[in-house]
C-alpha cells in the first residue's frame, strides 16, 4: 500500500531482496497481485545458477546486494548493515543522486493504524513521506550519522575543520 500511495503502479518492476520467506505464497500473494512484475533472486536466476549459493547466506545476500545497488530506486523499511551499506554505496556510485526511499516508520504506522483513513489522505501522507525521504537522500552526513550510509567526499578533512 505504501508504494501504491507513493505513485508506483502495476507496471513497476519490483525486486524483493530477502532470505527465505516463510509461507511465501500466502504472504507474498497480495504484493504480487499489486505488482505482477515482482521478482526475487529465485525468479530471476535458474535453479542451477543458484545451486552453488545454497547454504551460504552471505553469498545469497551478495546477489540481492548486487541487484539493489544497480536499481533505479531502492526502498527499505529496516535498519541493519545491508540497507546502510547499500544506501551509502548507491550515494557514492551515483554522486548522491541515487533515489532511495527510507520512510519514517512512525509516520508510516500512523497512516496504517487509522482504520478510517480515506485513500486520498493516505496517499497525501505517503507523498509527504516520499518527499521527506527524497530530501534526506541528498543530505550531507551529520556528525553522528554512519559514514557507511553517508560517505563523505574526498575532502572530508577540510569540511571537518581538520
Amino acid at each position: 500500500m505504501m508504494l501504491r500511495g507513493m505513485g508506483f503502479d502495476n507496471t513497476t518492476f519490483l525486486y524483493v531482496a530477502s532470505g527465505k520467506i516463510y509461507n511465501a505464497a500466502k504472504y507474498m500473494g497480495p504484493l504480487r497481485r499489486m505488482f505482477p512484475l515482482l521478482q526475487t533472486k529465485d525468479t530471476l536466476a535458474l535453479s542451477e545458477e543458484l545451486a552453488e549459493f545454497e547454504g551460504y547466506s552471505s553469498r545469497l545476500a551478495a546477489l540481492d546486494y548486487t541487484v539493489c545497488v544497480q536499481s533505479e530506486v531502492f526502498v527499505t523499511t529496516q535498519g541493519g548493515n545491508f540497507p546502510h551499506f547499500l544506501m551509502g554505496h548507491r550515494r557514492y556510485l551515483l554522486g548522491g543522486n541515487a533515489k532511495t526511499i527510507k520512510p519514517d516508520k512512525r509516520k508510516l504506522v500512523l497512516s496504517f493504524d487509522d482504520p478510517n483513513i480515506r485513500w486520498s489522505r493516505f496517499k497525501h501522507h505517503m507523498l509527504e513521506i516520499l518527499h521527506h525521504s527524497d530530501i534526506r537522500g541528498i543530505a550531507f552526513r551529520k556528525p553522528n550519522d554512519s559514514i557507511y550510509t553517508f560517505p563523505m567526499p574526498d575532502c572530508m578533512c577540510q569540511q571537518d575543520g581538520i
